[in-house]
C-alpha cells in the first residue's frame, strides 16, 4: 500500500532512497571511493566552477620552541664545551717569555723564597719574572652580590678557572635579614667554594654585648640556614676589615680589640656546634689602617681561626707617589704583607688573602692601572704559599673602580692574564 506524506511526498519512495544511501555509506566505508573518484575533476555547483575532490586543508606549521629542539641542545652543548676547551688550554699554558716588575722585598731584593730569588737588583730596580709565575694558585673573585656570571665570565676574560667566589651577607638591615643569608641560594648549584662576609653586627648591637654571647641565636640560625643551602664547608670572614673605621664591628681601641675576640669565640663555637657543619673562619683585617692596638690583640687564638689574611689594595698617601714606593708600603706598614707572612708563621695557619685588586680612587690615592702591583702580588702568593687568592672585580661607583675588566686598567689586566693564566 503506497502512503503518501505531506505535500504528496511518496513516504514510501523516501524511505528507499534513505536506506540505499546507507548502503552506499557502507560500502565506502568498507571498500573505500572508487579510483576514478580521486582524480582531480572540476564540477559546477551553482554557476561557480570548483574542484572535485576539494584540496586538502593547509594546516598552519606548527614551531616548536629552539629550547624543544634536540639540535639547539647539541649546538649549546658544543659551544660550551669549545669554551672549556680553550679556557683549559690557556690556563694550562706557561710561556717562557719574562716582564720586568718592580722588586719584591723591603729593599728591593725579592723574597727568600721567591721564584725569583738570587737576582740583584737595587731598591724600585726592575727585575725579571716568568709569566705563568702564579698559575698555581687556586683564585676566587667578587663580582657584584649573587653574580655567579660575573665570576664565570672573568674567569673567561683573563684565561683563569676561578675555585672560589666571594659575596656578603646583608650588613645593614638588622638580624633576621643577616641570618636568612637569601644571596647565598645562587651559589648552592655552582661549583665555587664561597667564602662569605659575615656581618657581625648588622646595624644593631655592641662588641660588648656580642661577647657575652647575647647574639648567639642569630649565628645557631645562619649556620642551619647555611647548611640547608648546601654550604656547610663555606669559609666565613666574620666581621671582616675589623682595623678599619668604616663598620659597625669597628675595633678602634683595646678595649674594642678585648670584646672583639670574645665574640668571635662566641660565634665560632655556636656556629661549630650546629649539626652538619664543616665551616673555616677567616680572620682578616685591612692592610692599611692602623691601629693603637697591636694585631696580636685583637687575634681570637688557634683554636678559633682556620685562615689569617689581610684585604690589599693599590692605593698609597706617601710620597713619592709611585708604584715602587707603594709597594715597599704594603710590604712594611703595621698590617702588611711583611707582617701578615711572619704572623702566619708563627701561628701555623695558612694565608689567604679575600679582596685585591688594582683601584682608583676619587681621592686620587690610588695607582690606577698599575701592571706592577699584580706582578708583585702574584710574585708574593707564591712565595708565601697562599692558600687562595679571590680579586675583587668590581666597580663601587664610577669614580671608585676596582673592576679588572671594566675598561680602566688595559696593562693590570694583560698582566694579570700573564702572571695567573
Amino acid at each position: 500500500m503506497r502512503v503518501w506524506g505531506r505535500r504528496g511526498h511518496d513516504t514510501n519512495m523516501g524511505r528507499n532512497v534513505r536506506n540505499q544511501r546507507r548502503r552506499v555509506g557502507s560500502l565506502i566505508e568498507r571498500h573505500g571511493l572508487p579510483r576514478w573518484m580521486y582524480a582531480n575533476r572540476t564540477i559546477r555547483v551553482g554557476g561557480v566552477i570548483r574542484q572535485w575532490p576539494p584540496p586538502p586543508p593547509v594546516m598552519p606549521r606548527v614551531v616548536r620552541p629552539v629550547y624543544r629542539v634536540w639540535w639547539a641542545w647539541l649546538v649549546l652543548g658544543s659551544i660550551v664545551v669549545v669554551l672549556a676547551s680553550v679556557t683549559f688550554v690557556r690556563a694550562s699554558e706557561s710561556a717562557p717569555n719574562s716582564h720586568a716588575t718592580t722588586a719584591g722585598g723591603v729593599d728591593g731584593s725579592p723574597a727568600p723564597n721567591s721564584p725569583i730569588a738570587g737576582v740583584q737588583q737595587g731598591a724600585g730596580a726592575s727585575i725579571s719574572v716568568p709569566d705563568g709565575v702564579a698559575h698555581g694558585i687556586p683564585l676566587g673573585d667578587y663580582a657584584g652580590r649573587s653574580n655567579d656570571f660575573g665570576v664565570a665570565a672573568f674567569g673567561l676574560a683573563t684565561g683563569t678557572m676561578p675555585a672560589f667566589a666571594s659575596d656578603y651577607l646583608d650588613k645593614t638591615d638588622g638580624w633576621v635579614a643577616m641570618e636568612n643569608a637569601i644571596n647565598v641560594k645562587t651559589w648552592s648549584p655552582t661549583h665555587y667554594h664561597l667564602v662569605l662576609g659575615v656581618p657581625i653586627l648588622p646595624g644593631v648591637g655592641t662588641l660588648a654585648a656580642g661577647a657575652t654571647g647575647a647574639y648567639n641565636q642569630y649565628f645557631t640560625i645562619l649556620g642551619e640556614n647555611l647548611i640547608s643551602d648546601h654550604e656547610a664547608g663555606a669559609t666565613l670572614r666574620l666581621g671582616w676589615e675589623f682595623n678599619g673605621t668604616w663598620f659597625p664591628w669597628s675595633v678602634a681601641s683595646t678595649t674594642d680589640a678585648s670584646n672583639f675576640v670574645a665574640y668571635w669565640r662566641q660565634i665560632v663555637t655556636t656556629m661549630r656546634a650546629v649539626p652538619g657543619e664543616k665551616f673555616k673562619f677567616l680572620w682578616n683585617p685591612n692592610a692599611a689602617s692602623p691601629t693603637s692596638y697591636t694585631p696580636s690583640q685583637a687575634y681570637p687564638g688557634n683554636a678559633y681561626v682556620d685562615f689569617v689574611g689581610t684585604d690589599v689594595y693599590d692605593n698609597f698617601w706617601g710620597k713619592p707617589f709611585t708604584p715602587q714606593a707603594a709597594w715597599i708600603h704594603q710590604l712594611t706598614q703595621q698590617w702588611g704583607l711583611d707582617w701578615l707572612s711572619a704572623f702566619a708563621v708563627e701561628h701555623g695557619k695558612p694565608i689567604a688573602i679575600p679582596e685585591w685588586s688594582d683601584e682608583y680612587r676619587p681621592d686620587g690615592h690610588g695607582l690606577g692601572d698599575d701592571p706592577s702591583f699584580i706582578d708583585n702580588m702574584a710574585d708574593w702568593f707564591v712565595s708565601n704559599n697562599v692558600a687562595f687568592a679571590d680579586v675583587l672585580s668590581y666597580d663601587t661607583s664610577p669614580s671608585y673602580r676596582n673592576n679588572l675588566l671594566d675598561g680602566t686598567f688595559p696593562k693590570a689586566l694583560a698582566r694579570f692574564e700573564a702572571d695567573f693564566g
